[in-house]
């Protein structure tokens, strides 16, 4: 009989990885367009004519990232590519000679030293394995060795052009400090930096970066020949950094946060995070202004502005017809390729200035953009950029509404924040409200916020060229919305009492709801407090239950979700987490296999299983370092743990969402999203944990590289282009996140986000509405702080008034994994799935649903 069982058990499983180390056929396509994608998203900063390179031509490469190019940040998005190319590599299979192989050989050892002395410091840390994970991550290595070029060196490297590359790297756990070695360069940089400049004619500066640096140093350097922001890309970085640096592929990418001249430019610079030492209290006193709506507000000049890029050519527009079509404003432009060497792509951007009223407004707003095809030296395209009048709209906290103050909403196009020319004026003549909405009951507690002094703005008492066409709108073209009257007449539709009384007993499962014997209200009210409790919490259960713990890095446990009877799930992927198998066999309800991250999805790449379908591979070792943080005993268990057949399910990796957005094209971003979902469906992961949307406040963030933009509107347009994608077809999903203000990573379970319902509907919620609206992700996943008071997680203003009721999400939303919030009242104010809990509050769940 148990012979029998078992049999049956392992015929119940279904694999998705490959029994050979082989790469698939598919890798080697995804890797290509992942590569082109990435290129088309660096950021060339400065051109002062060191670039490109000449094919051939020998260079001098030094620094850290040569070598030890960065693939990807830390945490969540952090994934294993089957190929890394280090920049040094990609120079070489591009036919670039690297003549300083010498001076990279000595820092390799240095710089070895330098990383054993760091991970003993972190496995002194002790306790459990995941708080020496955490450790590092809060604590993440930066090489304080800078090996000294000499003039030997420089002897026998021979040419005029040395290339360096500066690494920065950041991730979940941590925010980023402005302070050597991460925001600002070491002094061994710039010593470094200063005799390469004063030994070679040009210097290019690679920023193998999450993000920005403080570049004045660099920007003053007497023999900089070239700034290029590389950014991390999975294992393709090196190979990208090549194809733009020898002109394989022309610069295109724009930047989609602001760089400061200095950190204390941006508003927040002196209380983000820990800056002032509060973690706790978070004020967002900058209110809407955020990125380039401050510094165009306030005056203050960047180093880079919001949506600059170089390209080796030179492009120039001219302005066309503004039309107004029902809501949808139209602009058109014609784009000239000036060169005469290189084709290339520009992009050109359409901003908003708004009338000051009774609201007060940023100096101008990004509402819309488009980008050229491939123009070749001469060519000219034409460019027609749309927006909605529903794109200019404010939100007044004392209307309780979306409304356009009466006045002259200035139309202007340009290819950066800081380069535009005004296109048209769309002229309001009466107050009008758009959207009705509920206000929020979590109030914020705010008594100071910025406000702009007349005549600081960036267009302030602006001449207007004559002959602009001007353009009237009317309240009728666009009639009042009260959404959430809507969605409370559908979510009343039912009664739960009636349904509940009807259902009691049925037995409803999941083959009923698919033959259409039930529907999923009918499935839901069949379910007991026991069944629905294990529904919304997710497989930790299970795991303790089944005395595999779950729970170990170090010894690898059967987390493929066996529940009490032993049954096993279908669905069986090694390396991501789970809903419940629990309701398997009882209601044929199948567990939903759900994996990270941002740069590509996160499996365990390679892995051993017995006979009986038990994983045998610790799980440490699908972290990036993670063996490092083993102690002696630690490692003698891996080195004794049993031994089975081997398997391989190596995924692609992304490039970090910074450049991704930077490449400011809706056709890469749906091929990225493509990708996910074959990939997805390949490995049969249902739900992916991305794409994060949490906006750029403050440079320092530390998953900023995982998030898209500081502007709301481009990371909307962004996300939801990507979710297009991946959801095109049946079978994958997408969980935006996290909502809302999770925009730092210190004390981010304890952070108060203190934050007016302005801010919040403009800047911080602006970019998920888009999403939902336009994409319908299958699901949200919350943060872990708390917004004015109230857990995100508990939020009933965010979560069902604003996400369900006004928007009209209607999928899935889960807590991010060890959320703070309050189970029981989770669930109860928004109907969510939290994830993994342990049994003892998996009971006391259930008995708070029989307590009502």
């Amino acid at each position: 009989m148990k012979k029998r069982e078992n049999t049956r058990r392992n015929e119940m499983k279904r694999f998705y990885a490959v029994k050979k180390a082989a790469p698939e056929s598919w890798e080697a396509r995804h890797t290509d367009m992942v590569r082109e994608v990435s290129a088309r998203g660096m950021v060339l900063l400065e051109n002062r004519g060191g670039l490109p390179l000449e094919k051939g031509k020998p260079v001098a490469l030094y620094g850290y990232g040569a070598r030890n190019t960065a693939y990807c940040g830390y945490g969540a998005a952090s994934i294993n590519s089957r190929e890394n190319i280090s920049i040094e590599q990609g120079l070489l299979e591009s036919g670039i000679p690297i003549t300083s192989t010498k001076y990279l050989d000595r820092y390799d050892q240095a710089i070895k030293a330098e990383e054993e002395a760091y991970f003993q410091e972190i496995r002194k840390v002790g306790g459990t394995l995941f708080d020496r994970l955490v450790a590092m991550y809060s604590r993440q290595f930066t090489p304080v060795c800078q090996l000294p070029v000499t003039g030997q060196d420089v002897e026998v490297s021979g040419g005029d052009t040395a290339v360096f590359v500066i690494t920065r790297i950041s991730g979940e756990g941590a925010d980023r400090k402005p302070v050597s070695g991460d925001y600002l360069l070491t002094e061994a940089e710039k010593s470094n930096l200063t005799f390469l400049s004063d030994h070679y004619r040009w210097v290019i500066v690679l920023l193998n970066t999450v993000g920005p640096i403080d570049m004045e140093f660099l920007r003053q350097l007497p023999h900089l020949g070239a700034v290029l922001f590389v950014g991390l890309n999975g294992g393709v970085t090196g190979g990208a950094a090549a194809d733009v640096l020898t002109g394989r592929i022309t610069p295109e990418g724009k930047l989609t946060a602001t760089w400061g001249r200095h950190y204390g430019d941006y508003p927040n610079a002196g209380t983000f995070g820990l800056m002032d030492g509060e973690t706790e209290d978070e004020l967002y006193s900058e209110d809407i202004y955020v990125g380039y709506r401050y510094f165009d507000s306030f005056g203050v000049e960047p180093a880079y502005p919001f949506g600059y890029g170089l390209s080796y050519t030179q492009f120039d527009w001219e302005n066309g017809t503004v039309q107004l079509s029902g809501d949808t404003i139209s602009v058109t432009a014609a784009v000239t390729n000036k060169g005469s060497i290189y084709a290339g792509r520009e992009v050109l951007q359409l901003y908003v200035t708004c009338p000051v009223g009774r609201l007060d407004q940023p100096a101008q707003r990004l509402v819309g953009f488009q980008k050229t095809g491939i123009l070749k030296p001469g060519e000219c395209g034409i460019l027609h950029i749309e927006t909605d009048i529903a794109d200019l709209a404010s939100y007044s906290e004392a209307e309780n509404a979306w409304v356009l103050e009466k006045g002259n909403y200035i139309l202007r196009v340009g290819n950066s924040s800081r380069n535009t020319r005004p296109a048209g004026i769309l002229r309001v003549n009466e107050d009008a409200i758009l959207e009705r909405c509920r206000p929020f009951g979590a109030k914020c507690d705010l008594t100071e916020k910025f406000r702009p002094r007349s005549g600081d703005a960036l267009y302030s008492g602006e001449n207007l060229p004559d002959g602009l066409p001007v353009l009237v709108w009317r309240q009728e073209n666009c009639p009042l919305v009260h959404s959430y009257r809507k969605r409370e007449r559908e979510t009343q539709a039912l009664s739960e009492d009636k349904l509940l009384q009807d259902c009691e007993g049925r037995n409803y499962t999941f083959q009923q709801l698919l033959r259409g014997e039930c529907t999923v209200e009918e499935l839901t009210a069949s379910l007991s407090p026991e069944e629905l409790a294990l529904v919304c919490v997710g497989n930790e259960a299970e795991k303790q239950d089944s005395g595999t713990g779950g729970g170990s890095l170090v010894c690898a446990s059967d987390n493929t979700g066996t529940n009490q009877t032993g049954t096993i799930p279908r669905e069986v992927v090694v390396g991501a987490s789970y809903t419940t198998a629990a309701l398997l066999e009882s209601r044929t309800l199948p567990n939903v296999p759900m994996a990270d991250g941002g740069c590509g999805i996160r499996l365990l790449p390679e892995y051993e299983m017995d006979n009986n379908g038990k994983l045998l591979t610790a799980g440490i070792s699908a972290i990036k370092n993670g063996i490092h943080l083993l102690d002696e005993q630690e490692l003698d268990v891996m080195e004794a743990a049993p031994r089975g057949g081997r398997y391989w399910q190596y995924t692609t990796a992304l490039p970090m969402a910074v450049i991704l957005a930077q490449t400011w094209d809706p056709e890469c971003w749906r091929t990225m999203g493509e990708i996910e979902q074959r990939e997805m469906r390949r490995f049969g992961v249902k739900l992916w944990l991305a794409p994060g949307m949490n906006i750029h406040r403050n440079p320092l963030g530390g998953r900023n590289f995982e998030y898209y933009s500081e502007d709301p509107f481009l990371t909307g347009i962004c996300a939801a282009q990507i979710i297009q994608g991946l959801q095109k077809n049946r079978g994958a999903g997408a969980t935006i996140k996290h909502v809302a203000c999770n925009n730092q990573e210190e004390n981010r379970s304890g952070m108060n986000a203190h934050v007016s319902e302005r801010a919040l509907r403009e800047i911080y919620l602006k970019g998920y509405e888009i999403a939902v609206r336009q994409a319908k992700p299958l699901a949200i996943m919350t943060g872990h702080n708390l917004v004015n008071g109230i857990n995100s997680a508990e939020s009933y203003d965010l979560l069902t008034q604003t996400a369900r009721e006004e928007w009209g999400f209607e999928g899935l939303v889960m807590t991010d994994w060890g959320t703070t919030a309050k189970l029981t009242g989770t669930i109860n104010m928004v109907r969510q799935t939290a994830t993994p809990v342990c049994v003892p509050v998996l009971t006391c769940l259930c008995l708070a649903v029989r307590r009502n």
